[in-house]
């Protein structure tokens, strides 16, 4: 039996004929591929990882994500159900979107007052802020910002809550606890809110007593001058 005559070829023969096949095969020059096969590659492999005109579209609109198409397929729904509430003048219908309508002003309503009582400071001034558009309209509103304004341990939410308080000045109950408000704070940044809330919406029974405030000097010696010019009485 004869030597077996290794080398790199696929695999190992006894045959010489075989043995020479393959190293005649390993022998012959491997081709170099053709600079416009290459370009060719290069542009198929560019094709492949860019992004497509119609998934460009998709992400300019906001479909990149599965969130996304769940708040489109939403919009969809609540768009068709308000168009059949509307065709018609269905009055079950009607009556049901007015339904939805009255559970959403109930909701946010809800969360102002809870926003209101948050022990986060923050969160109490996003509700003073949110408040300002239904104090007129909504008592316990008010009340919860006229708590705000008067009990608050932030000087900022007081006088944010203060300045909200704009449109419920004339209402009895408010004018008169702000009023009392103002002559006793000793905090020229509370008085100043007041003030000024005083001078753009107060009644004629306010301003002068607010003016008395200033005479009697039971205001801060720098707000005393910013009321009596404010009022045209700058008087010795």
């Amino acid at each position: 039996m004869s030597d077996r005559n290794r080398s790199n070829l696929p695999f190992e023969s006894d045959d010489p004929a075989e043995q020479e096949l393959w190293a005649s095969l390993r022998e012959l020059p491997s081709e170099i591929p053709s600079a416009d096969l290459r370009r060719g590659f290069y542009k198929a492999l560019d094709e492949t990882s860019s992004e497509s005109f119609a998934d460009t579209l998709l992400r300019w609109f906001g479909f990149g994500s599965n969130t996304a198409w769940l708040t489109a397929a939403a919009c969809v729904l609540i768009g068709f159900g308000l168009a059949n509430a509307l065709q018609g003048g269905l009055p079950v219908e009607q009556e049901r979107l007015a339904m939805l309508e009255e559970n959403v002003a109930l909701l946010n309503r809800e969360l102002i007052l809870d926003r209101l009582e948050n022990p986060i400071a923050g969160t109490r001034l996003k509700g003073v802020f949110d408040a300002s558009a239904a104090s007129a309209t909504d008592e316990q509103i008010v009340n919860a910002l006229l708590l705000r304004a008067t009990d608050d341990r932030v000087p900022s939410i007081r006088t944010a809550a203060i300045d909200a308080l704009g449109p419920s000045l004339s209402t009895a109950g408010v004018g008169e606890e702000l009023m009392q408000l103002l002559e006793n704070s000793e905090s020229p940044t509370i008085q100043l809110a007041l003030i000024d809330l005083i001078l753009r919406n107060g009644t004629g029974e306010q301003l002068a007593q607010l003016l008395e405030l200033a005479n009697n000097n039971q205001l801060h010696p720098d707000l005393v001058r910013h009321v009596k010019t404010a009022l045209g009485s700058e008087t010795v």
